[in-house]
């Protein structure tokens, strides 16, 4: 536990001295997530979502705000780990990543390091303004005083171990760029960030199981929006907690089969 803790410290360091180079990377961090709100935010005002509105079906106009946000919250916080993903491909060719994987350190903690790392550091910008820009759109509904700490807690958690698995499918992939083409738009489309899911279409529907996002806004959202109790979300949150094992157990698994095939082949594009 030691050694994994040291790990964690030493990525964080990392990615805090790659990343933050500049006072302009840390205004960007506010200004870029806050114009895509406030776009997505005024794109639904031309459109009637009045009573008789097919959307009002789904999503109720006086909580569009808090909708937007919650979801554009839940999109940042796994965003900002595909892109450390991505980034973290690129290390493969500079040779970082080969002396890490020939030193004794683990493995797991490497990669669940720099994604702990990169949430921490690209996120709380923004969560800052998601909190400030809550009390002023108003609609929060919540159970108890615990409601909106356990849902950043399961959206941090959730998006650490995407954020890992991201980083094993990067690393030892050999076509990144195809990858992060695949995974960013349709998360931001398909996963209920902007439109409700059950307002998709089947095939839409069976795009968003696929990513952990969809089910993390669900729980956000009914914890925040709809005011539900602990024992209210814990059907959702028992299948989020099987599809986060099930991403655990293959990113495991994954590092496994990469080092062997490194070992024989002297590669680490695995697939």
């Amino acid at each position: 536990m030691k050694e994994l803790i040291q790990v964690l410290g030493a990525e964080m360091k990392k990615s805090h001295r790659l990343n933050f180079h500049s006072s302009l990377i840390y205004f960007s961090l506010l200004v870029w997530p806050a114009i895509t709100y406030v776009s997505a935010y005024y794109s639904f005002k031309p459109f009637d979502l009045g009573e008789y509105s097919p959307l009002n079906r789904f999503l109720s106009a006086e909580n569009i705000g808090l909708f937007l946000l919650t979801g554009y919250l839940g999109y940042i916080f796994f965003w900002s780990l595909v892109q450390s993903a991505w980034q973290m491909s690129f290390e493969r060719y500079a040779g970082t990543i080969e002396l890490i994987f020939l030193s004794p350190v683990s493995r797991l903690g490497v990669i669940y390091g720099r994604a702990a790392a990169d949430l921490l550091a690209g996120v709380w910008l923004f969560s800052t303004f998601a909190f400030l820009a809550a009390v002023l759109v108003g609609g929060v509904q919540i159970a108890g005083w615990w409601s909106v700490p356990l849902g950043l807690l399961v959206l941090a958690v959730s998006a650490v171990i995407w954020g890992g698995f991201l980083n094993v499918i990067f690393l030892f992939s050999r076509d990144s760029g195809f990858l992060y083409t695949i995974l960013d738009e349709p998360m931001l489309i398909f996963s209920g960030v902007r439109i409700p899911v059950a307002a998709l279409p089947c095939w839409g529907k069976l795009i968003a199981l696929v990513f952990p996002l969809t089910y993390v806004l669900a729980i956000l959202r009914d914890l925040v929006i709809e005011g539900y109790g602990f024992t209210q979300i814990l059907p959702s949150l028992g299948v989020l907690l099987a599809v986060l094992a099930v991403l655990f157990l293959f990113s495991s698994r994954l590092v496994i089969l990469a080092e062997k095939h490194a070992l024989k082949t002297g590669n680490l594009n695995l697939f």
